[in-house]
């Protein structure tokens, strides 16, 4: 009788079992809203702190055991990391304290097991010893009886397993710390993979979270010794939403439709189907697909890899529904040259003006610009406002340096992530969920590519799809701070145009004319005239060096050629036709500008048409003919008085 108490508590808390539904509901999915599956599989259990509590209330025996199993052991960790402190030995343990760490939480089970993987993103939490050694954590653990997976699945279908499957294997093919997954041949014939939830595994992990709630107090107290002000509670609440909404595999199941929907037809992907008939929230039926993990694909690897990078490119910084744990075991090479996604457990959704605080995040690090990067930092939120941003400055110049010291084709992700949280460890940067998502995305990602195929360069390949959102994006915040990125001091960075310009002309789907569009309105609006004075001759001055070296070119190729005589050429010293590094990204730009498919003719015409009406723009015309006019007078007569020169006579 007290066992059934209990047991209706704790449902009531969310922790326990929930209303089933009958499989005709199941049936009627295909029509179904995401709204309408939800009603009919029932509400599915949430994390609330509150009802837990209370759920536990009556078992204090039971909490107790559990509390001193997990406080002993913490308390004892923290307190030789506290004497490290004291003993001013604290950075010499460090390696050996986070190995201790990592071990421990290892040893306290999946709920521990989940939170050690989640705090290996946070790199504003730990120092990169623990990250490092945290992210060694194998979410794995030793099955359970496939007796008890095949009860919960005939308790959840409510039906026999052989009304449902006529083949289901004895061992499972994977075992992690929420559940385990089953290879089986549904009575239709089509393979699937079963994905089978841990009995009480929802009742160990509230127990845990209880627990910690309760110890954040004390733990915090002792954290304070260590100078880390953090906001246990927080981030446990924040925690147990996050392992809650993993628990619900209907919610895993809707992750996989709305992944099959955004990029299920991407050139390449292939997402497993959701079999929804056989699908409840401790049971989850996919399409099996058969493959190897990526890691272990014989062939095709660069260019899987590639799929890989730009289709988690276009989910994080595109849609921004994004797979945030793409390992390679979630990762299959089909054997018809597919990548296949797995595990849709934990996804993560970046708003728009979250993705392009990412974008120029990454465009200020490729540029080495870290005055701009730390105000972009406040401007987000993860600096205080009020900090002085000038000591972060400096200890990213002193810090970013040796990892920061190649091209953008050399850049290696993960260096400068380590680096970069050295640095948020110690200075008071706190980072949103979202973004130390899209960290550890990016990490995993480029640890993948590292392994499978090394010549693929994560940010080389990432770059023109950032580059082409920055140059193309119809939002007034992204263009607002590419101009701020482009101009400085009232002169245009012509550099760092052409290096987004070069980057962004290799991704097929860049919209140039937005570009340029958003380039005319920005100086066509500005009250500033100084900025279209200098704009103008900049240009002046970088058309007058095309068209020298053109010409110089031109000159040597003809009097080199066959058509002029031997006879007039010998009196003359014709040096070799050069291609110069101007000459050279001017024609690689034109000749990918021209290839657009947006850069048309009607829209270059409408383009020039708003100069040939506005007044600012008429006056920056003037300009730049005026400066362009003399240039060509001062070569004409730097040409006509070298030329003219009596030249010396050999002695």
């Amino acid at each position: 009788m007290f066992s059934k108490v209990v047991g209706h508590v704790l449902a009531d808390a969310g922790i326990g079992s929930w209303r089933r539904v009958s499989s005709f509901g199941c049936e009627r999915y295909a029509s179904s809203s995401a709204a309408t599956i939800l009603k009919l599989y029932g509400r599915a259990p949430r994390y609330d702190a509150e009802r837990i509590k209370s759920a536990f209330r009556e078992r204090k025996m039971f909490v107790l055991k559990r509390r001193l199993q997990i406080a002993v052991p913490l308390t004892m960790f923290i307190g030789r990391v506290v004497a490290d402190v004291q003993l001013g030995r604290e950075k010499e343990k460090r390696t050996q304290r986070a190995t201790e760490f990592m071990k421990l939480i290892a040893s306290l089970g999946p709920a521990f097991i989940k939170a050690g993987q989640a705090l290996s993103t946070r790199p504003d939490l730990l120092p990169q010893e623990y990250l490092t050694e945290l992210e060694k954590l194998q979410d794995r653990l030793p099955p359970f009886p496939t007796e008890l997976a095949l009860k919960q699945v005939e308790e959840a279908l409510e039906t026999n397993i052989e009304k449902v499957f006529s083949h289901f294997d004895a061992e499972p093919i994977a075992a992690a710390s929420i559940g385990q997954v089953y290879k089986a041949t549904l009575i239709t014939g089509e393979q699937v993979a079963v994905k089978v939830q841990r009995p009480r595994c929802q009742n160990v992990v509230a127990l845990d979270l209880h627990i910690l709630r309760e110890l954040s107090g004390f733990l915090n107290k002792l954290l304070a010794v260590l100078k880390r002000d953090v906001d246990l509670k927080a981030v446990i609440d924040e925690f147990g939403a996050l392992i809650y909404e993993e628990m619900d595999y209907v919610s895993e199941a809707l992750n996989a439709d709305k992944f099959q929907e955004l990029y299920g037809d991407m050139e390449g992907i292939k997402v497993p189907k959701v079999h929804w008939k056989h699908t409840r929230r401790k049971v989850l039926a996919l399409e099996w697909v058969n493959g190897v993990r990526l890691d272990s694909a014989p062939a095709r690897k660069p260019e899987l890899v590639k799929t890989l990078l730009n289709c988690s490119l276009k989910q994080m910084l595109g849609n921004g529904f994004f797979h945030a744990d793409p390992h390679g075991g979630n990762l299959l090479a089909t054997d018809d040259g597919k990548l296949c996604f797995l595990d849709f457990g934990m996804m993560s959704h970046v708003a728009p003006k979250q993705r392009y605080g990412i974008i120029l995040a990454v465009v200020h690090l490729v540029n080495r610009d870290w005055e701009a990067m730390v105000n972009l930092y406040v401007r987000l939120g993860f600096i205080p406002l009020g900090t002085d941003t000038r000591v972060i400055v400096k200890a990213l110049e002193d810090g970013l340096p040796d990892v920061m010291d190649s091209t953008v084709a050399d850049f290696n992700f993960t260096s400068v992530i380590r680096e970069l949280g050295s640095i948020m460890y110690t200075h008071p940067i706190q980072l949103p969920k979202y973004y130390t998502a899209i960290l550890r995305c990016m990490a995993v990602l480029e640890g993948v590519a590292l392994r499978v195929a090394p010549q693929v360069k994560i940010v080389n390949e990432a770059y023109p799809f950032i580059a082409a959102t920055m140059l193309s994006e119809d939002s007034e915040e992204l263009q607002d701070a590419l101009m701020l990125l482009l101009f400085k001091d009232g002169h245009i960075r012509k550099n760092r145009l052409v290096n987004l310009l070069m980057s962004a002309s290799s991704y097929r789907e860049y919209d140039v004319s937005r570009f340029l569009n958003s380039f005319v309105d920005y100086l066509l609006e500005s009250d500033d005239d100084r900025l279209r004075e200098n704009l103008a001759e900049d240009l002046a001055t970088e058309l007058d060096e095309i068209g020298y070296d053109m010409a110089k070119y031109m000159t040597s190729t003809l009097a080199r050629s066959s058509f002029v005589p031997q006879f007039l050429r010998e009196p003359f010293s014709v040096p070799e036709p050069v291609i110069t590094e101007r000459l050279r990204v001017s024609r690689y730009l034109a000749e990918n500008l021209g290839q657009s498919e947006d850069f048309r003719v009607e829209k270059i015409m409408s383009l020039l048409q708003r100069f040939s009406t506005d007044a600012k723009a008429q006056r920056l015309g003037s300009i730049l003919l005026v400066n362009l006019l003399e240039r060509f007078i001062r070569r004409l007569l730097h040409v006509v008085l070298e030329v003219t020169q009596p030249r010396p006579t050999a002695k």
